[in-house]
Formats: C-alpha cells, sequence, structure tokens
C-alpha cells in the first residue's frame, strides 16, 4: 500500500485530491494533508510517506521550500498547481509529474500507476477494510473470500467473520495479490488456499474450508483448474 500525503492551501483541492485517490487508487492510502509548507514538513517526517501531492504557491513557504527540508529525500513528488510557469523550476527537483490544476482525474491516475510499478514491491500482510461506520484490519491469510454485493463487498474470513466494504470486487481483485486470489465468477474472489473442493453440480461448485460453497463461472474453469495446479506447485 502507497502511503500519500497532500500538501495544499486549498481545502478544496485537498478533498478533491482525497476523493479521486479514494475512488480510483486502490493501492494509494492517504495518511494526511497539510494546508501550508511547515505543517506539511512535520506531517512528511511523521507519516513517511512513499508519495507527496504537493501544491508549489502556499503560505509559510512555497513547495520548493518544502524539498529543501529534505536533502535525502526518499518520497516522490507530483506537483499539483495551478502555474504553469513553475515547471522549469519544478523540473530541477526531478517530480515524478507536474499536473496543472483542476487537475484531469485521467493524468492523476495514470501517474499513479505507473509510479506504482517503480515502487520496491512490497508483501501484503493485511488490507483495511473501510465501512460507513468503521476501519477494520484483516489478515491476507485470514480471507476465504470476497463476495460483490451491489457497489460494496462482503470479506468472508476464517473465523466465518462478514465485514461490508464500501469499495467494489474489482478494487479487491486488483488489491489482493493474483497468485493467491482468483475471480471466479462475477461476484465471487477466493482465497485458493482455502479451496477445499471442486464440485461439478450446477456447473461448478467451489467448496472452501469455513464450508461456503462458491460458483465458478463455466468460462472460469479452464483458468481456474491452471490456478490451483500452480498453487498446489507452488506449495510443493
Amino acid at each position: 500500500m502507497m502511503k500519500v500525503v497532500i500538501v495544499d492551501d486549498e481545502p478544496g483541492a485537498c478533498d478533491a485530491l482525497a476523493a479521486l485517490l479514494a475512488r480510483s487508487a486502490p493501492h494509494a492510502r492517504l495518511v494526511g494533508r497539510a494546508y501550508n509548507a511547515l505543517e506539511g514538513i512535520k506531517l512528511i517526517q511523521r507519516e513517511r510517506p512513499e508519495l507527496v501531492l504537493l501544491d508549489i504557491e502556499m503560505p509559510h513557504g512555497s513547495g520548493f521550500d518544502l524539498l529543501e527540508a529534505f536533502p535525502d529525500r526518499w518520497f516522490q513528488v507530483i506537483y499539483t498547481t495551478a502555474h504553469a510557469e513553475h515547471a522549469v523550476r519544478a523540473a530541477h527537483t526531478h517530480p515524478f509529474d507536474y499536473l496543472l490544476k483542476p487537475v484531469d482525474p485521467d493524468d492523476l491516475v495514470l501517474a499513479l500507476r505507473q509510479l506504482e510499478n517503480t515502487l520496491p514491491k512490497q508483501d501484503l500482510k493485511r488490507i483495511e477494510i473501510v465501512s460507513a461506520t468503521e476501519r477494520t484490519f484483516i489478515a491476507i491469510t485470514a480471507i476465504v473470500r470476497v463476495q460483490a454485493d451491489g457497489g460494496y463487498s462482503t470479506v468472508h474470513t476464517l473465523d466465518r467473520g462478514k465485514h461490508m466494504a464500501s469499495k467494489n470486487l474489482g478494487h479487491f481483485e486488483e488489491l489482493l495479490p493474483a497468485g493467491s486470489f482468483f475471480r471466479c465468477h462475477h461476484s465471487h474472489l477466493i482465497a485458493l488456499d482455502k479451496v477445499k473442493a471442486l464440485e461439478t453440480r450446477d456447473g461448478g461448485m467451489a467448496v472452501m474450508t469455513d464450508g461456503s460453497v462458491v460458483p465458478v463461472a463455466s468460462r472460469k474453469h479452464g483458468a481456474f483448474r491452471e490456478a490451483m495446479a500452480r498453487m498446489v506447485q507452488g506449495a510443493a
């Protein structure tokens, strides 16, 4: 999960970027926002993000002033500014991208995806489930399956827990390791190591270790068997 900080003196711009991250960047987690350079420096030092979405013209120092506080910078920067005239100076700070306000959502999503591909891959241990009332952290190894529920999803765990998430199934398909989870049906994503048996009734059903039975779409049968074979070989 890529940790992201927003530093921008316009609350509306911060809100728009935060909403875009939540909607379109499942591998990005907003860990804080600051409304001037001084606050931004403290926030970055505390949270140690991989990415800073940075405005340039702000009170109490510019975005350039903020970066001078980090001579050994470990994070990437995407400038989000209304001022094209700073582009030349910005280039000397080696940003990942330079986006003009109002930020085009497609441009930001593309930049985030490209950035994610350059970051060192880390083993995902837990995921964050966000509902209307709470945030729950669940170990990847505890997940049996994820079921679509309209625009939401329900994460089923080994203890037979059910965790409603305000994300669609596609979010979890992209987030969870592809070698360990398989989209066996348009409404179901299952953990391959939690599959106990494959029944042929009703066109194909995966029996899970928690006792649940999940349909396997006919067009997915071949890919499912191949995924299971790779799982078995990897465990050998």
